[in-house]
């Protein structure tokens, strides 16, 4: 039988079919129902797909898919996980990963060529305002000067830390198009770039940090190689915090991985407690390349 993936016309129905361990993840799915995909098979709803593919970061897209019971073992989930693949590989996105809640899902990521399995903890902030007691010297919104600089100290760290938690991560180089892009963005719709920042020492960004689209919680925090050691990862971390809670979130949230001691270590010494943590299957364009 055929899979046709379309965009969802009745969330109650798709809702109705998931199990109750799913469920809080298709409510949260739900809120952007432009990601969410209604999974069916000669007009029958058979499950649904959750596909996030960054506008802007070339970073990493997040697959999830449900498939209800009585369809499971006929290929159904990996016709989907195909069709989000090309989806996402013409995007030109680097990495995708997928959050399996169950050592069976674990399996199927292995099977359909996920190169790769971690724990990613999800944390939330349940601490006080004196833990968030840091200077905020030098921490400034990013401007159009600081492209790409800037933001290639996301992309350097961020890649530096993958392969230290032996994820065959490549680091991603701008084209010139690229930065001419980025810096006509900021200059012209500035609004995307608010929730950017950069802390400076000696005049020169040495530090990057970034809340979630919508303020809720710290989306990205990486340092410079050269100026770790200082508090500077912590410094930025406590300064996102507080711009979180001073926008009305009162718990702030965040992602880390397990094995990156130093930065849980930060988060915890702040007030942020693992909340949950989940299963992280990531499939990489050098695994592609390998085979």
């Amino acid at each position: 039988m055929a899979i046709q993936i379309l965009h969802p016309h009745d969330l109650p129905l798709l809702r109705s079919l998931t199990e109750p361990a799913h469920l809080a993840k298709f409510d949260e799915f739900a809120d952007e129902p432009e990601k969410l995909f209604a999974l069916e098979s000669d007009g029958a709803p058979i499950g649904w797909m959750h596909l996030h593919i960054p506008d802007e970061s070339k970073y990493s897209a997040f697959v999830y898919i449900y498939i209800a019971p009585e369809y499971r073992r006929r290929g159904f989930g990996r016709a989907a996980y195909r069709e989000a693949e090309r989806q996402i590989r013409r995007s030109g996105c680097d990495w995708w990963s997928s959050y399996p809640p169950s050592e069976i899902a674990d399996a199927f990521c292995m099977n359909v060529g996920f190169t790769y399995t971690n724990t990613n903890h999800f944390m939330r902030w349940y601490g006080t305002p004196e833990q968030l007691e840091y200077p905020a010297d030098g921490i400034r919104p990013i401007e159009a000067r600081d492209i790409p600089d800037g933001p290639a100290i996301w992309r350097r760290e961020y890649a530096r830390m993958h392969r230290a938690l032996g994820i065959p991560y490549d680091e991603i180089e701008q084209t010139p198009e690229q930065i001419e892009a980025d810096r006509r963005e900021i200059i012209e719709h500035p609004e995307r770039w608010a929730n950017v920042y950069l802390l400076d020492v000696g005049g020169i960004p040495a530090a990057y940090g970034a809340l979630f689209s919508d303020g809720d919680g710290v989306g990205g925090v990486a340092v410079d190689l050269a100026h770790r050691g200082h508090g500077l990862g912590t410094q930025m971390t406590a300064y996102l915090t507080r711009e979180s809670l001073r926008r009305g979130h009162a718990h702030p949230c965040l992602y880390c991985e397990a094995g990156n001691d130093d930065a849980l270590h930060i988060y915890e010494k702040l007030g942020y407690r693992i909340e949950s943590s989940e299963t992280v299957a990531v499939r990489t364009r050098s695994s592609l390349r390998a085979e």
